[in-house]
């Protein structure tokens, strides 16, 4: 097609236009010459036909139209009624209505075949204009939303820097790291063409602010040991809100008292099954712990989030201390 819009709808100067018509007409008229002896009878147009074709096809349709009408008179005048003398028969005359039929055929559908490739560019280009405006009113309602959640989150981190309960201190703090981490996916998901999250990347952009937001950055060590693993859009805000979930407990559960943490994220792709994989090396699960029976509410949104991806999510305890938590969920191709 790019071809065919190339050789056909590219427009031409006059002077490969009409020089270009003028040296075709005059080269199928001295071929037509120099045939003349050696062709039977009936043959008037044999030479003129392609060069209107051509001259149609990669000049102009009015060049073409231009180059039937002399090409016709020239096979009337030395082919068909030789010297134009006598008077023309009736096959005289239903070979010139051939001629005409024929001419007029191709150049109708060569005209055709340009407009039809002209309307295709423009409504390739209108196609394209309003491609782009969707793309930027869709970055610009990304960028504000995530401004938006950003503004909430300051908000409530600064509610929390005045609460003195600590169980609502927590709860503050809770919700602002959710607002952070939905911030930040939705600044990850701006490009309405990127249908795929890196969640290995997404997490390192996130967790160290999860760590800065509590104030513990010299007692947690954070290690990433991220495999390839694209998510698509609509799984990679519930997995990185697990992810988020689970670390913010680990913090709040899992740090000893004066003492340090290192908490490990790992992602893997099995095939369709995606794990993403969250270990510490902390305090470790307290004795009859069961996540299904728990009151807290990032497990129970952990929950309802692993639920909502098809997925599992297990608690276990690490042979050396801490606790391992692993999501691993379906991976949706059809994005």
């Amino acid at each position: 097609m790019k071809l065919l819009r190339a050789l056909m709808a590219r427009p031409r100067g006059p002077s490969v236009e009409w020089g270009g018509s003028a040296g075709g007409f005059a080269l199928a008229v001295a071929l037509r010459f120099a045939l003349e002896g050696s062709l039977p009878p009936g043959y008037p147009f044999l030479t003129f036909f392609p060069l209107i074709f051509l001259v149609g096809f990669f000049l102009s349709t009015r060049a073409a139209v231009v180059t039937a009408l002399f090409s016709g008179l020239v096979a009337w005048v030395f082919f068909v009624a030789p010297g134009g003398l006598r008077t023309p028969s009736g096959p005289d005359l239903v070979a010139m209505a051939f001629y005409g039929f024929i001419v007029a055929t191709e150049l109708l559908l060569i005209h055709l075949t340009r407009l039809a490739l002209r309307k295709l560019d423009q409504e390739r280009a209108a196609s394209a204009k309003m491609a782009e405006q969707n793309r930027l009113m869709f970055h610009e309602l990304q960028h504000r939303v995530s401004n938006n959640l950003q503004v909430i989150s300051s908000i409530l981190r600064m509610e929390e820097r005045k609460m003195r309960d600590p169980e609502g201190r927590r709860a503050l703090q809770s919700a602002a790291a959710r607002l952070s981490v939905i911030a930040s996916v939705q600044r990850q998901l701006h490009d309405p063409a990127r249908q795929v999250t890196e969640i290995g990347a997404l997490m390192q952009a996130t967790l160290p602010e999860i760590v800065a937001a509590s104030n513990l950055q010299d007692r947690v060590r954070l290690v990433f040991d991220p495999g390839m693993l694209p998510v698509p859009a609509d799984q990679a805000s519930p997995v990185a809100l697990i992810a988020v979930e689970m670390v913010s407990n680990a913090l709040e559960h899992g740090l000893p008292a004066g003492g340090r943490i290192t908490i490990t994220l790992s992602t893997r792709l099995a095939g369709d099954q995606a794990e993403v994989e969250i270990r510490d090396d902390g305090r470790g699960l307290p004795e009859g712990f069961d996540a299904t029976q728990s009151q807290s509410l990032g497990l129970r949104l952990a929950q309802q989030f692993s639920a909502q991806l098809n997925g599992t999510l297990d608690f276990s305890a690490c042979a050396g201390g801490g606790t391992r938590v692993v999501l691993r969920f379906p991976l949706d191709r059809s994005a």
